[in-house]
């Protein structure tokens, strides 16, 4: 009989990997000396800006960069935290369902994960542009489906990345295997 309890506040790496990371992210695209170095050496990254669009992670500030007014950066901070508690939901949820994932599982819980948070974030943030600049409704629909469309390719791209990390936190929960002993 076995006596092995589970505790159901026990600490799970692959979710709180996988949280940790895209708050890291968020921050990280907070901080213009980083962000601003990425765009310049990698241009590919803004455009979605200069289409109209929002930034493809949403930004963590703790103020308003530069010239910026104060409406932009509520709206790129409501957009993070609903990008945070969308995630904070799904991991808590698949962490439930899988206390203990494989490295596919974690992959997709990842892939997954990452997606329909940048899309809910930035979901948040192309509402807010649109208003901004006073769009009509066939211009707000297509900013709303074109920053969908754009956060779920992000989202993908960047929860690759993000599950290929969890594969690998999830792979070194479970240890090698142990070839069974010969009798």
């Amino acid at each position: 009989m076995s006596t092995r309890t589970v505790d159901p506040h026990s600490f799970r790496r692959v979710p709180l990997t996988v949280f940790v990371l895209l708050a890291a992210t968020a921050v990280l695209a907070g901080i213009w000396p980083i962000s601003g170095l990425l765009a310049t050496w990698v241009p590919v990254l803004i455009v979605p800006e200069a289409a109209g669009l929002p930034s493809l992670v949403p930004p963590l500030r703790l103020w308003p960069l530069g010239e910026t007014t104060w409406a932009f950066w509520a709206s790129d901070t409501v957009g993070a935290l609903v990008m945070l508690a969308i995630a904070a939901v799904q991991l808590r949820a698949a962490a439930r369902k899988h206390p203990a994932p494989g490295p596919g599982r974690a992959f997709g819980i990842a892939v997954g994960t990452t997606t329909i948070a940048l899309i809910g974030g930035n979901l948040v943030r192309s509402v807010f542009l649109s208003f901004a600049v006073d769009a009509d409704l066939g211009t707000y629909l297509g900013q709303v489906i074109a920053g969908v469309v754009v956060s779920a390719l992000a989202g993908a791209l960047l929860g690759c990345l993000f599950g290929a990390v969890a594969a690998i936190v999830a792979a070194a929960r479970r240890g090698p295997a142990v070839a069974p002993a010969l009798e």
